[in-house]
């Protein structure tokens, strides 16, 4: 292979790697920490109202709490902790709206989620994530 083709791929390489790595903050908020192996639904993801807000963490970590805002604000959140179930096996934490739930059904439009945890080693740590996604 010559090295112009090398150049060629390596330069190639980059530009993927660019826009690849280009995400909006709040992608950049879930990928900053390691304690999150994936959040429900993903960052700008479209679901519907019924659908469940989740985050899977790092068996090292446990979740403080789970605060859903209904705008882009992040202002007037429904702190729903207490209506959290925590799947053991796969340290997912999640809040699914429903009829008698402390939210009922996610509004239309943008909606966020702040998720607070701790290192179960140092619990006076705490780190947050943060995403947002469009409910229809």
């Amino acid at each position: 292979m010559s090295i112009a083709a090398l150049a060629l791929f390596g330069i190639l390489g980059l530009v993927v790697a660019a826009l690849v790595g280009s995400g909006d903050d709040a992608d950049e908020a879930v990928a900053a920490s390691p304690a999150v192996d994936r959040v429900i639904p993903n960052p700008g993801d479209e679901v519907l109202q019924q659908q469940r807000v989740a985050v899977v963490l790092d068996a090292r970590y446990r979740l403080s709490s789970l605060v859903v805002y209904q705008s882009e604000q992040l202002t007037g959140g429904v702190d729903v902790t207490a209506q959290v179930d925590h799947i053991e096996g796969l340290n997912r934490f999640e809040f699914v709206p429903g009829e008698g739930r402390l939210i009922e059904a996610l509004s239309p439009d943008t909606n966020c989620a702040v998720a607070t945890f701790v290192l179960i080693a140092r619990p006076d740590e705490a780190d947050t994530a943060r995403w947002c996604f469009e409910v229809s």
